[in-house]
This record gives structure tokens, C-alpha cells and sequence, in this order.
């Protein structure tokens, strides 16, 4: 082959991997969603027949929809906090030893988020703690 020839195919390949990796990702996702429509349509049909045999089914579980628990926010609000401190002592080491006060700033800025939003989890988790059970689960 000549070197035109490979250039050619060179420039054709660098135009169709972006085109195909598109392609493939939109139809990922169209595969993704049409068998998780079949699943919940067998789940359907499967509640239906056992409604017509006379029996009660279960109740259906929402996937990826899981209550929060207090206990969950007390992780998140201890890792988080515990980080943006972590960044924030970061922030006065790197001062002492970096010239680039935006990048410090940036990161002293990153600090406050995270911890406050660790802070945040916290105050939820004792607030959320000391509220009562459930009256069906206590019943």
C-alpha cells in the first residue's frame, strides 16, 4: 500500500469510531430500556394470574428506590465531613507551599462544600433519629 492509501483509511478510521461508539451507546441504552419494559410486563402478567387464581400477590418492589434510613445519612455525614476537613487542612498545607492562590482557593472552596454538605447529613441524621417508628411497624 501507498502512503496515500493509508492516510485515506487512516482519516476514514478517526471518522467512524466516534460514529460508531454513538451508535452503539444509543443502542445500548435502547436495549437497556426494552428489557426492563419485558421484565416489568412478565412482572404484570404474572401479578394478573395470580389475582384470577384468587390469591393475593406480594407487593411490587420499586427497584432502585430504597427509603432512607437514618443510620445511611450518619455514614455519608461522617465520610463528608471528615473529607472536607481533610481538604481543608489541605488547603492551609498547600498555601504554605504553592504560589497558585486560584488552585488553593478552588480547593479551600471544595473543602467548605463537601464539609458543610457532610454537616448537612449530620443534622439530618439526628433529627431523623429521635422522630418515631412507624405505627403499622410498632403495631
Amino acid at each position: 500500500m501507498d502512503s496515500e492509501a493509508i492516510e485515506s483509511l487512516t482519516g476514514l478510521f478517526g471518522v467512524m469510531v466516534p460514529i460508531v461508539a454513538i451508535v452503539l451507546g444509543i443502542g445500548l441504552a435502547f436495549w437497556s430500556v426494552y428489557w426492563n419494559h419485558q421484565k416489568r410486563q412478565l412482572q404484570y402478567r404474572e401479578r394478573q394470574l395470580m389475582i384470577e387464581k384468587g390469591l393475593t400477590p406480594p407487593p411490587l418492589l420499586l427497584e432502585g428506590k430504597k427509603p432512607i434510613r437514618p443510620e445511611d445519612s450518619l455514614r455519608r455525614g461522617t465520610i463528608l465531613l471528615c473529607l472536607g476537613i481533610g481538604l481543608a487542612v489541605g488547603t492551609a498545607v498547600l498555601q504554605n507551599f504553592m504560589d497558585d492562590r486560584e488552585f488553593v482557593g478552588l480547593v479551600a472552596l471544595t473543602a467548605a462544600i463537601v464539609g458543610f454538605i457532610g454537616l448537612g447529613n449530620l443534622v439530618y441524621y439526628f433529627i431523623a433519629r429521635r422522630k418515631p417508628e412507624d405505627t403499622a411497624r410498632t403495631l
